[in-house]
């Protein structure tokens, strides 16, 4: 029996997740109380966040002279210069985090070689690496906190618009709508012996569809009604051919709107039904 390859031990926070809670800290003797916030325009990973405050103090920067009171006033909470300070030490603690991990294990390393290598041979020591520390210390601390109270003055200047709370990131962009005409059903169908299984798009969820309407020609001429849903499956229980015979069945999927138009293309899908032999 195969054994599973031993993994490098991880390290406690390498991979974390934000949401609302306290926590407790120490740091050189110090208790500080942590608030993580669970904002909806703030990454819930830390990694997503640090690309997302980029975005918001590039935007603050281009904008620190349209909101004076929100990036320009002399309170600490309200200053680009803060904001920008305080952004700068946590891409620096980043980096210290993204070498850190690298620097210990090569220490490990070297701390085992001096201990049980067996030429004796001299080993230098592992290189000082850059940022493996922090190079200065944070004038303040709490930037999200900041950019909360942030934001919520920024909502409340007269010249705020959606446009510039998306360039914040405060703000989603919507997706775009899918083109209605390019929407297809892409049906799929399966006959397992007694009735045929229809496998589709669902409708829920796409944008001005109410339901899927499935009809049906079978071999007559003529396209009948089957039915309509509004899920991605739909089974057609309708009577089989005389027994032992085959038929050619092709069903035609469309979505259609409230008006009760069809919306998009038609999936059409054949399948070949048998009717069951009559056994004694």
């Amino acid at each position: 029996m195969s054994k599973e390859p031993k993994q490098e031990p991880s390290i406690v926070g390498e991979n974390p997740t934000v949401g609302e809670h306290s926590a407790n800290v120490s740091l050189m003797g110090t208790s500080y109380v942590l608030h993580k916030f669970n904002v909806s325009f703030i990454p819930r990973s830390e990694r997503e966040m640090l690309f997302w405050l980029a975005q918001y103090v590039n935007t603050a920067r281009t904008y620190r002279l349209d909101f004076p009171a929100v990036f320009n006033a002399s309170d600490y909470r309200f200053s680009f210069h803060v904001l920008e300070a305080l952004f700068q030490r946590v891409q620096e603690a980043f980096a210290s985090l993204d070498t850190l991990p690298g620097v210990l294990r090569a220490v490990t390393a070297w701390k085992n070689i001096l201990l049980y290598n067996r030429s004796h041979d001299p080993v230098p020591a592992p290189r000082p690496e850059r940022d493996m520390l922090p190079p200065t210390d944070a004038a303040r601390t709490g930037l999200l906190s900041i950019i909360v109270e942030q934001v919520r003055l920024l909502r409340q200047q007269p010249n705020f618009n959606e446009a510039i709370g998306r360039q914040f990131g405060i703000i989603p962009t919507p997706a775009p709508a899918p083109d209605p005409a390019t929407l297809n059903p892409n049906a799929s169908a399966r006959f397992t012996g007694g009735l045929v299984e229809l496998s589709f798009r669902s409708p829920n969820g796409i944008r001005g569809v109410e339901f899927a309407e499935i009809r049906c020609d079978r071999g007559d001429g003529h396209v009948h009604l089957v039915g309509m849903t509004t899920h991605a499956r739909f089974t057609d229980h309708h009577d089989l051919p005389a027994a032992g015979a085959r038929a050619n069945w092709v069903y035609h999927l469309c979505y259609v709107d409230r008006s009760g138009n069809f919306v998009g293309q038609e999936s059409i899908v054949d399948v070949t039904v048998q009717g069951r032999s009559h056994q004694m």
